[in-house]
């Protein structure tokens, strides 16, 4: 209530401003999470999630940030919303690259791992590893606990359940395994790469061949089959790693259903003499010897080597190209480590097949192609998810080594759908 000053009373003073008003209370510092909210897109996976959405769907083109994503996600779901929050990778270098990431967004995520073998070094970030069957979320506010698929299987959902489970590379991961997997939480996230390689299924699935929903078939896309009004799909509709030749070459070829453009930054190789080289090119080898050809796998080699005579331009400047900058892609093992024995010099440059280097990334990569040597289309040889994991592991250059019979064979008689792709894609390469 105001009070009236009686006659005679002397009014108080006002109070005289302060020369040195009171700082203004600072913003609260934000949570390196908060990136996701970033870009629309991870904000809409975000939201689905946040939702309680039962099921979400990520498809995504190579080099759009899925790990990213994955990691991004996992951290606010757990700081923000106090959630426990389950990551299923396909593979234990996945499993190890996440619980990096994480570490390095503040999150004190905790990373699963055999006590039989060496203890991944997490020391750069808050995430830890634990051994043992005793491994538990928080007794209270939320956390994130990051396993091998492998893992979860094996682990007892009265133990680990989890409010949100999220599967990385989910388009490697069966029907079947998120089946499983769906014990641990009410809701599941699915974030992939549809037009890599299919998960690898050792037993009969003929019976399954009609059917969009066998168990052997990639997560995502069964899953959507089956509950599609249950499920939410977000699509990653720009890549990072791939420049405009080569997402011209690959994207209607292995993404038909999923259109995406290339937002890499400017990013080239220039040779000896300034030159600047094309982002993809062909090196067509004649072949008499089959796959294991000297000629192609010395060829391989012999181009990787050439490589370091050149130099690199990013955003970041011009500088030589270093081993660790190439990559030697195979279709198979003894290809590989053919390669690798003739490289036994330059061992920083990655070589390995295909399946070992999905996920990987170079700025120069030189690629056997799967079907240098064969004279007949082969299943193997025609896959198109193995090609699609071999044509984009690079950044900067791509240099597609061939067998000059190829094309011939390519027109056989009878040719399946896979062989008219390879043959499509064959003839882009070479002109």
């Amino acid at each position: 209530m105001r009070t009236i000053p009686r006659p005679g009373t002397p009014t108080p003073a006002s109070p005289t401003p302060s020369a040195h008003p009171a700082p203004l209370t600072a913003r609260p510092e934000r949570h390196p999470a908060a990136a996701i909210m970033d870009d629309p897109t991870t904000a809409g996976v975000l939201h689905s999630a946040w939702s309680g959405d039962p099921a979400v769907v990520v498809p995504s083109p190579p080099g759009a940030g899925k790990t990213r994503l994955v990691a991004l996600l996992a951290a606010t779901l757990a700081s923000r919303a106090d959630l426990r929050v389950g990551i299923a990778a396909q593979t234990r270098d996945q499993a190890v690259e996440i619980a990096r990431r994480l570490g390095a967004l503040d999150c004190p995520a905790r990373l699963i791992w055999p006590a039989k073998h060496p203890t991944p070094d997490l020391s750069d970030g808050t995430a830890t590893v634990v051994t043992g069957r005793s491994v538990r979320f928080p007794n209270s506010g939320g956390g994130v606990l990051i396993a091998t698929t492998a893992r979860w299987t094996y682990a007892d959902p009265n133990v680990l359940a989890a409010d949100v489970l999220v599967v990385d590379e989910a388009w490697q991961a069966t029907y079947a395994d998120v089946g499983a997997l769906g014990a641990f939480a009410p809701q599941i996230v699915c974030v992939g790469d549809p037009g890599q390689i299919d998960p690898v299924v050792t037993g009969q699935t003929r019976r399954w061949d009609a059917s969009p929903t066998g168990p052997h078939l990639p997560a995502p896309a069964a899953l959507i089959a089956a509950h599609g009004e249950a499920v939410s799909v977000v699509t990653l509709r720009h890549t990072w790693r791939l420049g405009p030749a080569t997402t011209r070459l690959i994207q209607p070829t292995f993404y038909p259903d999923l259109p995406f453009t290339s937002r890499r930054p400017p990013e080239h190789l220039s040779g000896p003499d300034g030159t600047p080289l094309p982002e993809v090119s062909a090196h067509p080898v004649t072949a008499t010897a089959g796959p294991g050809d000297p000629a192609l796998t010395g060829t391989c080699a012999d181009l990787a080597r050439a490589l370091l005579a050149t130099t690199l331009t990013t955003s970041e400047g011009t500088r030589p190209v270093t081993p660790a900058d190439l990559a030697v892609v195979a279709a198979h093992v003894s290809q590989a480590a053919a390669v690798r024995a003739l490289l036994a010099a330059l061992p920083d440059v990655l070589v390995g097949t295909a399946n070992q280097l999905q996920g990987m990334e170079r700025p120069a990569a030189v690629v056997l192609h799967p079907l240098a040597g064969y004279r007949d289309p082969t299943a193997f040889g025609t896959a198109l998810g193995r090609a699609c994991v071999m044509l984009s592991r690079h950044r900067a250059h791509l240099t597609v080594v061939t067998d000059t019979a190829t094309p011939a064979v390519l027109r056989g008689p009878d040719p399946d759908p896979a062989t008219l792709t390879h043959r499509a894609l064959l003839d882009a390469l070479l002109t």
